[in-house]
């Protein structure tokens, strides 16, 4: 019997090393996904004053898995609002709506933490 629709063994081994990062970002705390998710707000992933959505942070966050799709980082969405939500409040990242999905970008404060490394000090600040 000839199989159709037969995946190769590469490509579910593909499929399932995507689905486990998306657990292990998943299982990150909030600040933590904070800290990886600012750079890809940075003048060198994302452009000098670039305003991104959450759907192309998420798809930043698994830039290491070209055949993500489109469905599959949205997985991640609700994590990644709260870490956008997070470094707002930390000043490190502003946001405005447009067409009812807001759009962020890195401020100055947040550049300069990602230069010199002090990001996790602006998230993880005391309440």
């Amino acid at each position: 019997m000839v199989r159709l629709f037969h995946k190769s063994e590469t490509k579910v081994a593909e499929a399932a090393a995507l689905q486990a990062e998306i657990g292990r970002l998943k299982s990150l705390s909030v600040e933590d996904l904070a800290v990886l998710l600012l750079p890809g707000l940075g003048p060198d992933v994302a452009g000098p004053g670039r305003h991104l959505r959450a759907q192309q942070l998420c798809d930043y966050l698994l830039r290491a898995f070209p055949g993500a799709g489109q469905t599959k980082p949205l997985q991640l969405m609700a994590r990644v609002r709260r870490a956008l939500d997070m470094l707002e409040e930390a000043e490190l990242v502003s946001s405005f709506a447009y067409d009812r999905s807001p759009r962020w970008r890195i401020t100055s404060l947040g550049e300069s933490a990602l230069t010199e490394g002090t990001t996790e000090q602006f998230v993880n600040k005391p309440a």
